[in-house]
């Protein structure tokens, strides 16, 4: 996803919500940010549900950071401009994040027979599967732990090397689902303005 995703309140929907429920500035800007935040939080949740949700795909790895310590998302609310974003990084994900899994063999000789349903299938009931790739084991120096026990490669060729780590992309899916979130985003940012703004003058 090249741009992010923006909700924004026009300053004239504030003067007309604060008139109508003759609400003060204060109730007005904590309504308006909360507002602001559980929508956007809402439209992160739903870019992650329903991309691994077509994918078949677990959740979690869409959320977690990277072996670099980096998110793939990045969630901001702007009190002053009273608008809010959300940008979901479109970085490949290792297919070693989503339970990996070795299938099949290879038989060894003279001459290596490779069974056509050998390799590593993962995600949710074996959605993916990469033919001939298998799991290699990670460690790290220190001792420590590494995010994923075992990285999933595959080799370039058929000799030993070189290999190449295996991944997932997923910017297409992720593309149309966003279109087809926009517009939900704008009547459910009001509504949940309506109701955060009337709480706020009802409990004084």
């Amino acid at each position: 996803m090249s741009e992010p995703i923006e909700i924004k309140i026009e300053k004239s929907e504030i003067e007309n919500l604060k008139n109508f429920f003759r609400a003060t500035t204060k109730q007005l800007n904590t309504a308006s940010n909360v507002a602001l935040r559980q929508t956007i939080t809402w439209a992160k949740n739903q870019m992650v549900k329903r991309v691994a949700a077509k994918m078949k795909l677990q959740s979690k790895p869409f959320t977690e950071k990277n072996g670099k310590g980096t998110a793939r998302i990045h969630m901001s609310v702007n009190k002053t401009d009273k608008s809010a974003r959300f940008w979901f990084g479109l970085y490949r994900i290792s297919v070693a994040r989503f339970k990996p899994r070795q299938v099949g063999k290879v038989t060894k000789g003279r001459k290596r027979r490779k069974d056509s349903r050998a390799g590593v299938v993962a995600g949710l009931g074996g959605s993916i599967f990469r033919q001939g790739a298998f799991l290699m084991k990670l460690s790290k120096k220190d001792g420590s732990s590494p995010v994923v026990p075992y990285q999933v490669m595959k080799r370039v060729g058929n000799k030993r090397l070189p290999i190449k780590k295996e991944v997932i992309a997923y910017d297409l899916v992720a593309d149309d689902i966003q279109r087809a979130l926009l517009p939900e985003l704008p009547p459910r940012l009001e509504r949940t303005l309506r109701q955060k703004l009337q709480w706020q003058t009802e409990k004084n």
